[in-house]
C-alpha cells in the first residue's frame, strides 16, 4: 500500500478524499455494527462461533480510516491557517 503525500494535493482533492473516507469509514462501522449483533444474537442461540470474533477483525481497518481522516484534516486545516 503506498502512502500518499497530501501535501502535493488541492483543497478540492483533499475535501473530496476527506468526504470519500469519511462515508467508506460509517458504512464499514455500521457493518461492524451490524456484524457484532449478529454475532451476539448467534451466540447466544448457538454458541460461540466464527461470526462472535468476525467484528473484531474489521477494527483495524477502522482505525485506519479514522486516521486518514484526521491526515486529511490536519492538511485542510494547516492550509486554511495561511
Amino acid at each position: 500500500m503506498k502512502k500518499e503525500d497530501y501535501s502535493q494535493l488541492t483543497i478540492e482533492e483533499l475535501t473530496k478524499k476527506e468526504k470519500t473516507a469519511k462515508t467508506a469509514t460509517v458504512m464499514l462501522a455500521v457493518v461492524i455494527v451490524l456484524q457484532f449483533l449478529v454475532g451476539l444474537f448467534l451466540t447466544f442461540k448457538q454458541g460461540f462461533n466464527v461470526f462472535t470474533i468476525l467484528p473484531v477483525t474489521f477494527l483495524p481497518i477502522l482505525i485506519v480510516n479514522y486516521s486518514i481522516i484526521k491526515k486529511i484534516r490536519e492538511e485542510i486545516n494547516s492550509r486554511d491557517k495561511n
